[in-house]
């Protein structure tokens, strides 16, 4: 007689698809996500964060809209990129900020700048509407290697950006910073910064988050090039 194990189905990565709510960047366009919980296999990580997934929290996920496609992984390939003339500038613009590496631990302090990055940039979002609590969670919690890194000006707070570590690379999560900074061109500072820990790590890329060819305000990340796109299964330049 076959003897038959019991199978642990926590062992194997379970995926979900959520239910379609609207595209928080394209009109008339509705959103929604596979997605896979990490806390009992955060050994999937690396294999996901090359298949054009993104991390928040516990959570695997990436965009399977019924009838939009637009949403596709950017990552910066280190071996080809160069600073341009205006990214020089941006690094000489914000010479004297000071960048520290911390334990990705949140602080009212860090709540205090995220949310007024969010009333002054995303007002009315589901982000502008989160507690610390909420905040807190989505700083700390994380099944893999997660850091932060922090801006300062004078000892004043003025950006962080939160980011995992891959095998083949950094990943930004999510980062914000004072919008009085921002005609210095301090968000793509902050990306420069962690294409620098990257290099010193001799890791081949940064990943970006998703872009949309239509979003105007996801034009930024064009800037640091050359850039790939997961498309049809394979990363492909731009």
């Amino acid at each position: 007689m076959s003897k038959f194990e019991k199978v642990n189905l926590l062992n194997y990565p379970i995926f979900f698809m959520t239910k379609e709510t609207k595209c928080p960047y394209l009109e008339n366009e509705s959103e929604k996500r596979l997605v896979t919980d990490l806390n009992n296999n955060p050994f999937l990580f690396d294999e996901l964060s090359v298949s054009g997934f993104r991390r928040i929290e516990n959570w695997m996920y990436r965009p399977s809209c019924s009838h939009c496609t637009e949403c596709k992984s950017y990552r910066v390939n280190l071996k080809k990129f160069s600073l341009s003339k205006s990214l020089k500038r941006i690094r000489k613009n914000n010479s004297e900020i000071n960048i520290v590496l911390k334990k990705n631990l949140a602080s009212e302090e860090y709540f205090h700048l995220f949310s007024n990055y969010q009333n002054n940039r995303h007002k009315g979002s589901s982000m502008s509407n989160m507690t610390f609590d909420d905040f807190k969670s989505m700083i700390e919690t994380s099944p893999i290697n997660t850091q932060l890194y922090e801006f300062r000006n004078k000892e004043k707070l003025i950006g962080l950006m939160l980011f995992d570590y891959q095998k083949d690379g950094l990943s930004a999560v999510y980062s914000f910073y004072d919008v009085k900074y921002e005609k210095k061109g301090l968000g793509n500072f902050m990306i420069l910064e962690l294409i620098e820990l990257a290099n010193k790590l001799n890791l081949d890329y940064v990943y970006l988050g998703y872009y949309i060819k239509n979003a105007q305000r996801m034009n930024y990340k064009l800037k640091f090039k050359e850039g790939e796109l997961f498309s049809d299964g394979k990363w492909t330049k731009i």
